[in-house]
């Protein structure tokens, strides 16, 4: 530890980090953690320490609220059981004590049982983090170093363009493992932050490990092979909607009866989880990268579109990022991945799914599904089969994250050209000249009938280019729910 009777020296002069702290614009509580008084060429008078004995005293710490907090919520297992909803936000809430730094919650919503839909935002660049950082650097390396480390901290933060990585899990109820997986996930960025701080540096994270908590707790405690939520339907008496059906995307093209598993719902986001979850999306639009959706059993990873047989756009770089993983995990153990579209590999439509939400409303450039193994497991693999399978998909996971960021840069300046010549197009004149024999009206006297046709010619060029299909990557000119959803827009998010 370095020596608090020593003074600071940077470039040969004497300064504190108090006056280091002030020119960075320190929030008042870290400016009052990083002062310190140095003696000895400074020469601190006695009242001084004596003011910073009381300051010390006074100053709010971690201790005594969160401490105790923190004694009194066990930590559940996560790695090798299943969890109830309950003790799901249990583990969130614990996290969040103990790693506040860098660890939020996020209440998405309600669902029909009034259960809070809770997303986990691990954000390590975070601006209280980034401090808490260069503090404990500055503990265990020269006082010289400091502002070189603080730097390279900051330097680190990708703030510009896309850097946020979404992962939803439990859309349908039964699917018990992409639940724990999707902890098993939070469990590797947080508890063992120390072995993907190159990852986390990069990438904040939000996670929604249950999307149906109302289904996911009906299915632990009383049917286990239930699948949809649980809002009854007012009209037939049935009970439930799947939320995977009921994004407003080529919606009306997935009918199905009420009974039936599959059943869409009366109209799209009719469904309080699902309007939560779109609500989440819209507000993080800009800065997502990469959208993850969780399923079980079919062992696979798929792109869009499902409602069509039609590939996207983009499908190379959204399926370059799913051969990563599956060559990632082929290597861990040896399983082997199916990658293709969802209505080529499924040989069916799915409709009104989150996924072609994600992608072709939201526009977030890579969204993908990842189908969890497999038949001989079922949607509930034994418990003994849990930390091996979250371990797998986390190796998947984390390499797709990888590859998503180094195509982040192609994706930023595919969006910021689009971006700039969107706004260097020259409009079309709102007159048209036509040649004098197509023309019911009389032909400027100042234009010959040659200069008139060419003129027309280089007018029905330009409107030739400008009726070009333009790149998905168009975001910022136009917001996508002005054609679907315009009311999932919220200025202030609860």
């Amino acid at each position: 530890m370095a020596n608090s009777n020593k003074p600071l020296e940077i470039s040969g002069q004497h300064l504190s980090l108090q006056s280091l702290a002030s020119q960075r614009y320190l929030p008042k509580l870290a400016h009052a953690k990083t002062s310190r008084i140095y003696t000895g060429r400074i020469g601190a008078s006695s009242s001084a320490l004596k003011e910073l004995k009381k300051e010390k005293r006074k100053r709010p710490t971690r201790s005594t609220a969160s401490i105790s907090r923190l004694i009194e919520l066990p930590r559940p297992d996560v790695l090798n059981s299943y969890l109830s909803y309950g003790e799901i936000l249990q583990y969130l809430d614990y996290l969040r004590l103990r790693y506040c730094e860098f660890v939020k919650l996020h209440t998405l919503g309600l669902s029909y049982e009034r259960r809070p839909i809770r997303a986990i935002e691990i954000h390590w660049n975070s601006e209280r983090n980034l401090w808490a950082q260069a503090k404990e650097n500055r503990i265990s390396s020269a006082p010289s170093t400091y502002c070189g480390e603080l730097k390279e901290l900051e330097l680190c933060a990708p703030e510009r363009g896309r850097n946020t990585v979404f992962i939803e899990a439990g859309t349908h109820a039964r699917e018990w493992i992409t639940v724990t997986v999707a902890l098993h996930c939070i469990h590797q960025l947080t508890e063992k932050n120390g072995r993907h701080r190159e990852l986390l540096r990069k990438l904040r994270f939000f996670i929604v490990p249950v999307v149906n908590p109302d289904g996911y707790e009906y299915s632990k405690n009383k049917n286990p092979r239930w699948r949809k939520n649980r809002r009854p339907h007012d009209d037939d008496g049935y009970v439930g909607t799947d939320c995977n059906r009921n994004f407003d995307i080529h919606w009306d093209q997935c009918k199905s009866k009420a009974k039936r598993n599959t059943y869409p719902g009366d109209k799209p986001f009719s469904e309080p989880e699902t309007k939560s979850l779109a609500q989440m999306l819209h507000k993080l639009a800009p800065k997502l990268l990469f959208f993850l959706s969780l399923h079980s059993y079919a062992q696979c990873i798929m792109y869009p579109w499902g409602h069509s047989k039609s590939l996207p756009q983009d499908y190379k770089l959204m399926e370059s990022v799913a051969m990563a993983a599956r060559n990632a995990i082929k290597s861990y153990n040896g399983r082997y991945y199916r990658v293709g579209s969802i209505s080529n590999i499924t040989k069916r439509i799915i409709a009104g799914s989150v996924v072609d939400y994600a992608y072709g409303v939201v526009k977030i450039p890579i969204c993908l599904v990842m189908e969890l193994p497999s038949t001989e497991y079922g949607f509930q693999p034994p418990p003994e089969k849990i930390s091996p399978l979250s371990s797998e998909s986390w190796c998947g996971i984390r390499e797709m994250c990888k590859q998503a960021y180094s195509i982040k840069s192609q994706i930023d300046e595919s969006e910021a050209k689009e971006v700039l010549e969107s706004q260097m197009e020259p409009s079309l004149p709102k007159i048209i000249i036509t040649p004098k024999e197509e023309s019911n009206t009389k032909p400027s006297s100042n234009l010959g009938q040659s200069e008139q046709v060419l003129l027309t010619e280089s007018f029905e060029e330009e409107a030739k280019n400008n009726n070009k299909i333009q790149p998905k990557f168009n975001v910022k000119t136009q917001r996508a729910t002005d054609c679907y959803y315009p009311s999932l827009i919220d200025d202030e998010f609860k």
